[in-house]
């Protein structure tokens, strides 16, 4: 491991040193009235956003560029980008101000402003020697003008994000006091009321706001974001008060250290639940910066590790401490004499290869692989399980009440390799309409587009009182999921799906168990899919770009559906999804009902 974040490092301060050549001879693109009136008009976030984000890309490369060489040229070249950032209008995005109705729209404290804020009054800390004293006068009256003033003169909590469970607690504060540590160090009584606000919402709010086994329910990608403000936050406050503020000291934060690394299978795929992607990259900086804290933060992959371009937002938090936080950990482990541990484990596994033959490297004396086995997280009511050659499974209970919600209870999803065949599509496009009433109206967030039944031609429904009422998981192979309450539906007395993983062949066997009044006349099975599938009678075939898998649906012949629908994703970018349907045999009678069907790698 050491020998990888040594050469992640090397190659993270080449990937800056390269993106400066690039940008140097660019301008930054304008971010004009009209592109910010296109949200207003049409509810598109990405075209204004694009430009807005490419701008904090030109800050944090020239930011982290000075830095790291100090070069002249790289000064005069931050100064420009400095000028310009303090000259843009608001520094909060369109989705997050109402210009018709809020009169100080343009020093609305959002996200994105408070990270402009952050990012501006560290560079101007750690450069301010370097930079001309006008550009630093200007930074110190912009983030004043704009975040730190109205966040001070206000009653908490300031907006929904000061009291709020959700990652926008953790940015928008951690920003806020970081800032202020840089910003009001002669104004003693402001910068501590600010701190106290600070500490206790991160506190209260937002450390609640994960699953007491340490889930967060946002998705894995938003553990990220809130947690690298969070740690850079309570870093900075630990070394401010020379240690008589520690953040760290919660107990759950241990566990919510360990979630990160739960979430990913050996190929790197990560689970995807809510608005989460099964492609998440990890960065390095935080992760390193939790492994020193806590044993329980393992470092995933790090082939999935997150470069200089992992992060489509530029956000100068974290990509400064992959500087930092990773030189560190480096240090840290060199400090413990991890290589020559490293040196010896390379050379007994050369032995081992030599005396056993390549098939066998890397496997226990069982002949699994030590990525074999499954994770519970009882709270959140998820269960990852990973089979020996490359195959994976999740579940899921929970309600349809959680942060970034999808009505997605007792859903699963399966994995061969790189490959989702059954699918959680995760994250869909940010519009105006995905954060309204017509939410669920989007694939991605309805259940329809996830692997749970339909129940007389209707889906789950939206809200907290719409949950699962039984999750098991502790047994050895087994995952029972009771969830008739996420669809409200009178006839349908009781719904449990119990789940049998085969640890060794990677195969899942799916049951379904309906008791319903013969009132109900439809109970029609539902599975997503990405790459259209072959059907022959109860056989279903879906092969991915690098594996598939076969499902047999078990019982009487079926007659199989394959409908065709769009999904736009986060990027914005228009996929074909593929449902596949069916009639569970035996409606219209009062009783018991069940489907089964088996889910095999190939």
């Amino acid at each position: 491991m050491l020998r990888e974040l040594e050469r992640y490092y090397e190659d993270y301060c080449e990937s800056i040193r390269q993106e400066a050549e690039k940008l140097r001879a660019e301008e930054m693109p304008e971010p004009t009235e009209d592109l910010f009136a296109i949200y207003e008009n049409t509810g598109n976030r990405l075209i204004y956003e694009d430009v807005y984000f490419e701008r904090r890309k030109f800050l944090a490369v020239f930011g982290l560029k000075a830095i790291l060489d100090g070069e002249e040229r790289d000064i005069q070249k931050l100064e420009d980008i400095l000028e310009g950032i303090c000259a843009e209008e608001c520094w909060a995005l369109p989705a997050h101000v109402n210009r018709m109705t809020d009169e100080n729209w343009r020093t609305y404290v959002d996200l994105f402003a408070a990270e402009t804020a952050q990012t501006l009054a560290e560079i101007a800390s750690l450069l301010g020697g370097r930079l001309s004293q006008e550009t630093v006068r200007t930074v110190e009256q912009e983030v004043m003008r704009r975040v730190l003033a109205p966040f001070s003169a206000s009653r908490p909590p300031y907006s929904h994000w000061e009291y709020g469970a959700s990652n926008w607690c953790a940015v928008c504060g951690g920003s806020v006091g970081s800032a202020a540590m840089y910003m009001l160090k002669d104004r003693p009584e402001e910068l501590t009321a600010i701190l106290e606000r600070i500490c206790h919402a991160l506190e209260t709010y937002y450390l609640k706001s994960f699953a007491e086994d340490g889930a967060c329910l946002e998705g894995l990608g938003y553990f990220t974001y809130g947690m690298t403000y969070f740690a850079g936050f309570a870093g900075q406050l630990y070394e401010f008060t020379k240690g008589r503020r520690d953040l760290f000291r919660s107990e759950k934060l241990a566990r919510i250290a360990a979630f990160q690394a739960k979430c990913y299978f050996p190929s790197g795929r990560t689970v995807s639940f809510a608005d989460g992607s099964a492609d998440e990259r990890f960065r390095v900086g935080l992760t390193c910066y939790l492994a020193m804290k806590y044993p329980e933060a393992q470092i995933p992959p790090m082939e999935r590790a997150a470069g200089l371009d992992g992060d489509n937002c530029y956000r100068w938090m974290g990509l400064y401490r992959n500087l930092t936080w990773t030189k560190e950990y480096i240090d840290f482990l060199g400090g413990q004499g991890v290589r020559a541990e490293e040196e010896a484990d390379a050379g007994k596994g050369n032995a081992e290869r030599e005396a056993g033959g390549e098939e066998n490297a890397g496997k226990k004396a069982d002949g699994k692989e030590a990525a074999a086995g499954k994770t519970v997280l009882p709270d959140a009511q998820w269960i990852i399980c990973r089979s020996a050659n490359g195959a994976g499974m999740a579940a899921k209970g929970g309600h349809n009440g959680e942060p970034h919600n999808h009505n997605d209870v007792g859903s699963f999803f399966y994995i061969n390799g790189e490959d989702f065949l059954l699918t959680d599509l995760g994250c869909g496009e940010y519009t105006r309409e995905y954060f309204s009433e017509k939410r669920y109206e989007h694939l991605c967030c309805r259940s329809l587009g996830h692997n749970v039944p339909l129940i007389d031609g209707r889906e789950q429904l939206a809200g907290e009182e719409y949950g699962c009422g039984r999750f098991d998981a502790q047994g050895p192979d087994s995952t029972l999921v009771s969830f008739a309450g996420a669809y409200a539906n009178p006839e349908l007395k009781s719904l449990t799906r119990r789940l049998d993983w085969d640890e060794a062949e990677g195969t899942l066997r799916v049951e379904d168990r309906f008791q319903v009044t013969e009132q109900l006349r439809s109970i029609r099975e539902n599975l997503v899919t990405c790459w259209k599938p072959e059907i022959q009678g109860n056989t279903l075939r879906i092969q991915g770009p690098h594996s598939g898998c076969v499902v047999t649906i078990e019982g009487p012949e079926v007659k199989a559906d394959c409908i065709r629908q769009d999904f736009s994703d986060h990027g914005g970018h228009h996929r074909e999804v593929w449902l596949i349907q069916w009639e569970v045999p035996g409606t219209g009678k009062a009783g018991d009902l069940s489907a089964r069907f088996t889910v095999r790698a190939v």
